[in-house]
Order: structure tokens, then sequence, then C-alpha cells
């Protein structure tokens, strides 16, 4: 069984993150796999940082043993979607090359980290916001993400894949599970006043309708970042950003059950 302990945290009213420990790094790249084939969110997967693909590619060529079946097959996924990319467009990625390469990288992270394959700079706006905050991050040190406010201030320093994926609507959910994830949503939007004000609005508008179904029935995003960490171990990590506080409870309820599917021991905290 693949196992891995999924941490999740509530930042503010609007993002949450989640974090997995991976615990067998040759089989990250299933693991990956069987989560986001779940049947909980959709096919598109959008590729949200490119150059750490770049750069493998680029190691396995000059260090990679090409007559590996593993190196050849991570290889030639690399090379078709690289051959993909375009500067005015994000590209999306399909789950089979998430495996392959995330199994190459699994099984040759001592190399890797070694040879700073995925060590990355931050951004120039990065600085910027690390100043303001008096936060200090030099390449190579450990990541908590939960230190960052936002996710665009989390240091893409050993990032080795990092994706934009989008929930299934609620209609696309059984019946059983989408009445449970329907009401637990509903009870924090009465329990927040939530409700009552975007009822009033649809009122005032001259407006009818479930607005807690609306909601959950359109795409609701999330991120997920595979990070090398110092130490050659592998977390995964992510946040969403739609109305955090009030779609938690939906947001845990479709991740909980991708992880039941995928084998993977979940956990969520909240932190106010």
């Amino acid at each position: 069984m693949l196992r891995a302990r999924w941490r999740g945290f509530e930042i503010d009213s609007s993002e949450a993150a989640y974090e997995v420990k991976v615990s067998q790094p040759e089989k990250m790249g299933t693991l990956v796999r069987s989560f986001l084939t779940s049947g909980y969110f959709t096919r598109s997967h959008y590729l949200l940082f490119e150059e750490p693909l770049i750069r493998l590619r680029d190691y396995i060529k000059e260090h990679g043993d090409l007559e590996d079946k593993l190196t050849a097959k991570a290889i030639k996924y690399l090379e078709n979607q690289i051959a993909k990319f375009k500067p005015d467009r994000t590209s999306t990625i399909g789950v089979r090359a998430i495996e392959a390469i995330l199994n190459y990288v699994g099984a040759h992270r001592e190399e890797l980290l070694r040879a700073r394959v995925f060590r990355f700079e931050p951004t120039e706006r990065q600085k910027e916001l690390y100043q303001e905050s008096d936060y200090k991050f030099k390449p190579g040190q450990w990541v908590d993400e939960t230190d960052f406010y936002s996710e665009d201030e989390i240091p893409l320093d050993g990032v080795v894949l990092y994706l934009e994926c989008t929930l299934v609507k609620l209609d696309a959910l059984p019946p059983e599970e989408r009445k449970e994830t329907y009401n637990c949503v509903k009870q924090l939007f009465e329990e927040t006043g939530l409700l009552e004000e975007l009822v009033g609005w649809d009122l005032f508008f001259g407006r009818q309708r479930d607005v807690v179904a609306d909601t959950l029935n359109r795409p609701l995003v999330f991120t997920l970042r595979v990070r090398l960490n110092p130490d050659a171990t592998f977390t995964i990590t992510g946040r969403w950003f739609d109305d955090g506080q009030f779609l938690y409870p939906h947001y845990e309820f479709i991740l909980k059950r991708a992880a039941k599917k995928a084998q993977a021991k979940i956990k969520f905290h909240m932190i106010y």
C-alpha cells in the first residue's frame, strides 16, 4: 500500500493548503497518478512551472542511462511535453507523463539533489515580498509552506512538478456523496451568514437559484506541487484560493476520497 501523510491548513478566508509526505519515493509518480485519476478531478492538469522539466531533460541527456527502461520512458515523455511548451500559453500534462517523470525522479533523487537540478532562486517579486516581511530564504534550505501567507510567496526551490487541477462539479459526484458534501457546505454557509447574504443579493437582482449548488458546480481549482527536500525526501503540497474558509468542507470531502482511492493516508488541520 502506498502511504502518505497529508496535512491541510486554512491560511485565511481565501486560501487553504494541504501537504503529503511521500513514504515510497520510487513509486511517487504512481501515487500522484492514482490520486489524479481517482475520478474526483477533471482530466485537464495545467503545468504552471516548465523549467524543472527542461532541466531534468538536460540532466538525463548528459548523465542518464538511456538503455534503462525507466530512464528511456521518462526522457520520451519529457521530450514530448517540452515540445508542447508555448511562450504565451500554459500547457497541459497527462497522467502517464506525470507518472513516468516522477517515478524517475524518485528513483534518482540522491543524484538529482547533488546535481542541484531543481535548485531555484526566489523570483524578483518574491525577493521584494520577503524584504517587506523580513523573511529570509536561501535556496537549498527547507521550505515550510505554512510560513508564507500566499502561494505567490512560496519558493520554487526544489519543485519538480507544479500543477493546477480542478475538482469535478457537484453534479458529477455519486448521489450519496453529492448530498453529503452539499449539506456540509450549506450548513457552513448558514452558520456564517453567507447563505442569507447571497440569497439576499439574488432577491435584490430578481434571481432565484440554489446558491450552494451553483457554487459547487463552477470550476473549483487547487494546485499540486511535488518538491524534492534537502534530505532527498519528497512532499506533495498545494493550495486552493476559492473561498478557502467557506468551501473548506467541500475540498476536504473531495480530497479525502481521492486520497482513499490512491491508498494514501490523509489528515487535515484548520489554522485560524
